[in-house]
């Protein structure tokens, strides 16, 4: 990457990093933004205690907005709703209590608006802030320092070379060596990254309350029966279920109905069940006939029986006709079940919705069902009970849902493998203390060419630090030469007639390292007589890449 992209990239990095900074300063350092970490149920169901909120300074505020203010009352920071305006001072209320805030704050005095509601942010921000937690982030942060430490600088070519212990030579090479430190740098963050998430995992609670709709159903079910002279139409002299009824041939007709109620957890059920019995002619005109007895609802099931009298409901519609001047025709006599039921699901209460009446088609000789047996006759209807119910917490990762215990299970595998990459990484990568020769080739091992003899020839420059001159091979987009002879490391890059070197005393041998082998012209015997051989001269320089390339 050269200088221009760098820089560019930098500059989107620290205007991203200034951006975060400027939004979420907090308030009590001159920002615009506040934390509060919730307590009690005032603000529920939305807000928990242990939550944590942002909220932040706005230009207006106005009513159905979550703010905050310093209450002088309880000597606290207050998060409740604006209900309604009191002049120029706004009226608070909790979303869950029935009363309103005895302080009237004006808008100078309102801290913010919500901007952000963390789960359980409070707690967690409390488990971070721990002495544990803290010397996890700090020994994580001191891996992340020691593994991108940067080499001392200065001007090692004018000083005198120390005296060190020779030591062995590094049993990887240099790549992979600068390899293993990008790699310690990224384990480093998945550690930091882990043992930040696990530690919020393990503030949440492991349980959450939900709420769901709990269904109760009231199930029922008609039936009617009566007796007939034995004939054609009825062989059995019995009038059942379904069978049309001739009001001619039929007695002792009566309808039942059973309701039964259902649902999980219900308790305390309490209930009565009554028929009614009406008639209606198709111009609007009802009239009521009889009731059933009233039935009390025995352990979530009652059954009651009503007299159906055909008779009588055909000479009150004979005499409706005939006090309206219109000719008899068909009605629609309905047995309709009154049911009071309640109880309570889970310590929810409820009551159960009414259930529609069985309609019969009435004319001056039958008794006919009016729809489908199987629909009409088996009515039901469900109540929804919204109860809260503790169940295990879950994370939404995706379009999945996954269980705290398995998170926490993977964020202590990740924490683990991270710490464990990142110590073998730094061994890999590690270089002698002060050898500085060592550490540049690990640090820019792509860019360093190393080569067994060169003469630099021409105007020579020395810089004041190896990084210097790897921003000039950078310039100039070439290769880092780097000769490791046995009294010092020099390294150079060439430019045309120009040569910028940097020379780290001390070499190979100071190091405990075998040089680079160099090559010596072979001998010549003696008694050779006549002119001498004519020996090439070295090679030109060819761009910015010259001498002899190092033997593999």
């Amino acid at each position: 990457m050269n200088a221009v992209p760098r820089a560019a990239s930098i500059s989107a990095a620290a205007a991203l990093v200034l951006a975060a900074v400027w939004m979420f300063w907090p308030l009590t350092l001159g920002g615009g933004t506040t934390y509060v970490t919730t307590h009690g149920i005032s603000m529920e169901p939305r807000f928990h205690t242990g939550d944590l909120a942002i909220l932040r300074s706005a230009g207006s505020y106005s009513v159905g907005d979550i703010v905050a203010y310093r209450s002088d009352l309880l000597d606290t920071i207050v998060m409740h709703r604006i209900v309604d305006m009191d002049g120029d001072r706004f009226v608070i209320q909790g979303d869950n209590n029935d009363w309103l805030d005895e302080e009237r704050p004006t808008e100078d005095e309102l801290l913010g608006t919500l901007l952000l509601r963390v789960p359980q942010g409070g707690r967690a921000i409390g488990v971070l802030t721990s002495p544990g937690a803290l010397g996890l982030v700090g020994v994580a942060a001191l891996a992340l320092v020691g593994a991108a430490r940067r080499p001392r600088r200065g001007r090692h070519n004018h000083r005198a070379p120390r005296r060190r212990i020779p030591r062995a030579s590094p049993a990887f090479s240099a790549p992979v060596r600068a390899y293993a430190r990008q790699l310690a740098l990224g384990a480093g963050g998945v550690a930091v990254l882990a043992g930040v998430g696990g530690g919020i995992l393990l503030a949440l609670p492991s349980t959450q309350t939900e709420s769901r709709s709990l269904q109760v159903v009231q199930q029922g079910e008609f039936s009617y029966r009566g007796t007939a002279e034995a004939g054609t139409t009825y062989p059995d002299g019995v009038v059942a279920t379904g069978d049309t009824v001739w009001t001619q041939l039929a007695t002792g007709l009566s309808v039942s109905f059973t309701n039964t109620v259902s649902g999980p957890d219900l308790a305390g059920l309490q209930g009565a069940l009554r028929l009614d019995v009406t008639v209606a002619s198709p111009d609007g005109w009802s009239t009521y006939l009889n009731s059933s007895p009233v039935v009390a609802l025995d352990d979530g099931s009652a059954t009651a029986s009503v007299p159906i009298d055909t008779a009588r409901a055909t000479d009150l519609l004979r005499r409706h006709y005939a006090e309206i001047g219109t000719s008899a025709g068909q009605a629609t006599l309905t047995v309709t079940p009154a049911v009071a039921t309640t109880g309570t699901v889970r310590g929810r209460s409820f009551e159960a919705g009414s259930l529609p009446g069985l309609d019969f088609t009435l004319d001056a000789t039958s008794l006919r069902l009016a729809g489908e047996p199987d629909t009409v006759l088996a009515p039901s209807t469900e109540t929804a009970v919204a109860v809260d119910e503790v169940v295990p917490r879950t994370l939404p990762v995706l379009s999945l849902e996954l269980p705290i215990g398995v998170a926490r299970a993977l964020a202590a595998v990740v924490l683990a493998g991270a710490l464990i990459t990142l110590g073998g990484a730094l061994w890999i990568g590690r270089t002698g203390r002060g050898d500085v020769a060592d550490e540049f080739v690990v640090r820019h091992a792509a860019r360093i060419l190393p080569v067994a003899t060169f003469d630099p020839g021409g105007a020579v420059i020395d810089v004041a630090d190896p990084e210097a001159l790897h921003r000039v091979a950078e310039r100039f987009d070439t290769l880092v030469l780097h000769h490791a002879g046995p009294e010092e490391d020099v390294f150079a890059v060439r430019d045309v007639d120009m040569t910028y070197r940097f020379v780290v005393p001390g070499g190979s041998a100071a190091r405990g390292r075998p040089p680079v082998p160099q090559k010596t012209p072979a001998p010549v015997p003696e008694d050779l007589t006549g002119p001498l051989p004519v020996v090439p001269p070295p090679l030109p320089p060819n761009g910015s890449l010259w001498g002899r390339l190092a033997p593999t």
